[in-house]
């Protein structure tokens, strides 16, 4: 391998990115299941005690895909990004990314109104593949 090789996903378990704002809080998961993968958007439930989520949507995509969707948006680069709020800012959206990909490697991501680069194309593309379906 020449030291000037790009390091890409080339298989993953799951990932899970968590958008909240004042008045909303979704879920988004991908889960591998071999040859395709189950996409599913979810709405947290408040519920006194014991909080939960609810399945809104769901769609199956080409696992092939899905890993080529976290190669463009460059996903690996993510770990560890944590953007913080922008001064002045006093309302808008936070995200949690989880994720855990090539047999093991683990990545976390999160911001308040500040987003890795790829961010909005990640989203937008997981939420045309829910909406295709």
């Amino acid at each position: 391998m020449s030291i000037f090789s790009k390091v890409k996903v080339s298989s993953f378990s799951i990932l899970t990115l968590s958008v909240s704002g004042m008045r909303c809080a979704e879920q988004y998961e991908i889960v591998c299941k071999g040859e395709f993968s189950e996409v599913a958007f979810y709405t947290k439930l408040y519920t006194g005690e014991k909080d939960g989520r609810r399945l809104e949507k769901s769609a199956v995509q080409s696992t092939d895909e899905i890993i080529k969707l976290f190669n463009d948006c460059n996903i690996l680069k993510w770990d560890g990004f944590n953007g913080p709020n922008p001064r002045h800012i006093r309302d808008g959206y936070m995200f949690n990314l989880t994720a855990e990909v090539n047999c093991g490697t683990k990545i976390y991501a999160s911001g308040s109104n500040n987003y890795p680069r790829h961010y909005h194309e990640l989203l937008d593309s997981i939420r045309d593949i829910l909406n295709k379906n």
